[in-house]
């Protein structure tokens, strides 16, 4: 099998794109949270370019405190109804959703309360993290991925 003429990044390569560890990325796909796009013949894993979207999804959402079986749903959604490159699939049906609507609702739902949530506090977020960088730390503080970093390896 031949690979496709589209970029592919292997896992340390994807790792450093997203500005996390390629320990992250591994311990993603054991979880088949992200899966890889193709197989080299010796079985290396390598990732299109939807896939840096979606470990940056991952990231951000994992971060606003979403389980990971609605992570891996929303991964799951998204490769369903958007190609390789992250181009959306008009032809993309129902059946090609391997989710029930169960868990489509309780995603939908979890989805619309972090959507009002950072709508509620985004001003007051905004206004801390100001008052926060002027008073306290000078803006020297770790970004939402250091922070989650640790747990992910653990």
């Amino acid at each position: 099998m031949t690979v496709p003429p589209i970029p592919f990044y292997t896992t340390a390569e994807l790792a450093r794109e997203a500005g996390v560890t390629r320990r992250t990325v591994m311990h993603y796909a054991e979880l088949q949270l992200l899966t890889p796009d193709h197989e080299t013949a010796s079985g290396r894993a390598l990732y299109g370019p939807y896939s840096l979207r979606l470990l940056r999804d991952l990231i951000d959402l994992r971060a606003l405190g979403m389980p990971l079986e609605e992570a891996r749903d929303m991964v799951t959604l998204r490769r369903a109804t958007h190609d390789i490159e992250g181009r959306y699939r008009h032809d993309w049906t129902r059946e090609d959703v391997p989710i029930s609507d169960e868990r489509l609702k309780t995603l939908h739902a979890r989805l619309r309360a972090i959507n009002e949530a950072y709508v509620r506090q985004a001003d007051n977020l905004a206004r801390f993290d100001r008052w926060l960088t002027k008073r306290l730390t000078g803006g020297d503080v770790p970004g939402a991925r250091e922070l989650l970093e640790p747990e992910e390896q653990g």
